[in-house]
């Protein structure tokens, strides 16, 4: 028996797993509108052409206004 997320565990929802921890992941970085632009690009990468998949990561970062690290 192997965990939900695990690739050998075949009754978990693991297309869910995978979307709800990437847009978890990506909220941290992005705003919700180009979050979604992302994840559209990243889940469509046979349909994109040369020239989108040169800027595929260029986005606009959203930063913190308070460092973590202080």
């Amino acid at each position: 028996m192997y965990p939900a997320g695990h690739a050998r565990n075949k009754q978990a929802d693991l297309e869910g797993i995978l979307k709800n921890k990437f847009e978890k992941l990506g909220s941290l970085a992005l705003d919700p509108e180009n979050l979604e632009s992302m994840m559209n690009k990243l889940n469509n990468l046979e349909s994109l052409s040369n020239a989108d998949l040169k800027k595929l990561y260029s986005c606009e970062i959203k930063y913190a206004e308070k460092s973590i690290d202080d």
